[in-house]
């Protein structure tokens, strides 16, 4: 039997944090109320934390934000952020439409994990990525696992052209965070997410969280060619951003994957996020893809 709850708009943000670290399963990086803050503080966008009582009983979060530029709502954090949902208690599952049916503002709620009926019943706003590492011994044995004879000895050739070129790995140099974001910003241009307000401020705040960080910084022939950033979080490792000069001899993008996958394993990842949309490499490497979902009204 469907139950009947009531919901409260919450704006303070000490009291929205307080229902944040009481309801967050603190499963995926995106369930971090600290993760999500760097990505929201620059903005300090109007809290709408919808919050779901049963009786006195708190037992529900939508949280979202109100967009000021866009005007409209998001959900707290804003488009960066994935594997957005309701934050419910166990057996209250059947009341999640309930959370989307209160809001009475213009919104737009992007990647939603589809992990009940009414979310699965929305559109699919685009795919997630996500390698399952949880058989491979190292990034060969994914190969091996994942990969016919024909393709992986192509992928292997473009590895290994990069390795014949005896290249070195730098971790955790944070100042060449500033080098990522040059590199990014000269790769897409105008496309690159390094061109949004402050999104270069939040990757530096990032570092300084107290999270399992991967910032690997590629040199080759003396000259740093790429640096990626990946956070491990619980037994998901994120592959978050990468620059990189683009070089057709280099090959460097499918090494720089390469390496991505190896160290996910190295430290005990069962999974390694890529993150949303194909962007040309993630099927091809036969990381699986699941539907994020999208609410507008």
């Amino acid at each position: 039997m469907e139950k009947r709850i009531s919901i409260k708009l919450v704006n303070n943000i000490e009291e929205a944090k307080k229902v944040w670290d009481k309801l967050s399963p603190n499963n995926v990086i995106c369930d971090d109320w600290n993760y999500r803050y760097c990505f929201y503080k620059y903005f300090n966008y109007p809290l709408y934390f919808y919050v779901g009582l049963d009786q006195e009983e708190v037992i529900g979060l939508l949280p979202l934000q109100f967009n000021e530029d866009e005007k409209y709502l998001e959900f707290f954090g804003g488009g960066f952020m994935r594997d957005n949902r309701v934050f419910i208690k166990p057996g209250y599952e059947d009341c999640i439409e309930q959370f989307y049916d209160a809001i009475t503002f213009s919104v737009k709620l992007a990647k939603i994990i589809g992990e009940d009926q009414f979310t699965k019943s929305l559109d699919v706003y685009k795919y997630k990525y996500v390698a399952n590492l949880s058989v491979a011994n190292n990034a060969e044995d994914y190969l091996i696992k994942n990969f016919k004879a024909r393709s992986r000895k192509k992928l292997q050739k473009k590895v290994e052209i990069i390795k014949q070129l005896n290249p070195k790995i730098i971790i955790n140099n944070y100042s060449d965070m500033d080098l990522l974001v040059e590199l990014n910003k000269k790769s897409f241009g105008e496309k690159s997410s390094f061109n949004k307000p402050f999104r270069s401020e939040m990757f530096h705040d990032l570092l300084e969280l107290n999270f399992d960080i991967h910032l690997l910084s590629y040199i080759i022939n003396g000259k740093k060619e790429a640096v990626s950033f990946s956070i491990k979080y619980n037994n998901v490792y994120n592959y978050i951003n990468t620059g990189s000069n683009k070089n057709d001899t280099f090959n460097l993008g499918s090494y720089i994957i390469y390496q991505q996958i190896e160290r996910a394993i190295e430290f005990k990842a069962k999974y390694l996020d890529a993150g949303m949309g194909d962007l040309g490499w993630k099927e091809i490497w036969h990381l699986e893809k699941t539907s994020q979902y999208m609410f507008s009204k």
